[in-house]
């Protein structure tokens, strides 16, 4: 039961953040690695401005949260099968990683650096929660409890709120 709720607030989540997308979006990269550091030293700033930096992440949310509610669904699906709850956690763990790359990407190049921070700390979130999804084994219910971490919500609201000024 709780995956169907958790499935059904993550599809709303994305639909509110779709119907907020009206801005133009840059590519924010493809993210194949690993979710930076949170104690990488910080990059020069980059040239993107915030219109751009704000576009680039919520582009990369919209796909991380659609992945995430596309992966609810085969948990939903495979609840009886462990074997396929692995692989899902595990695609989770990816999902979350190239989420946090992408935003790596984004952070970057942005020459706006309240942007640029908060989008580091919803990296070093992202890579907690990656490793919270690791630590649990294929064990989907602890995955999944991973991304309701506080200062991953904490992270997240910053980041809308400057995007939404």
């Amino acid at each position: 039961m709780r995956r169907v709720i958790a499935t059904l607030s993550l599809s709303l989540a994305v639909l509110g953040t779709a119907a907020c997308g009206d801005t133009p979006t840059t590519e924010a990269g493809p993210g194949t690695s690993a979710a930076p550091s949170a104690s990488a030293p910080a990059a020069a700033a980059g040239t993107a401005d915030k219109k751009t930096t704000c576009a680039a992440y919520e582009k990369a949310e919209v796909a991380a949260k659609t992945a995430v509610v596309n992966l609810f669904g085969e948990a939903v699906k495979s609840m009886d099968d462990k074997a396929k709850l692995q692989q899902v956690a595990a695609d989770l763990k990816k999902t979350m990683t190239d989420f946090g790359a992408a935003l790596g990407t984004a952070a970057a190049n942005s020459a706006d650096t309240e942007v640029k921070a908060a989008l580091e700390a919803n990296i070093a979130a992202l890579t907690n929660a990656a490793a919270a999804i690791e630590s649990a084994a294929g064990d989907f219910d602890k995955a999944s409890n991973a991304m309701d971490a506080p200062e991953f919500e904490a992270a997240t609201k910053k980041i809308e709120a400057l995007c939404a000024a």
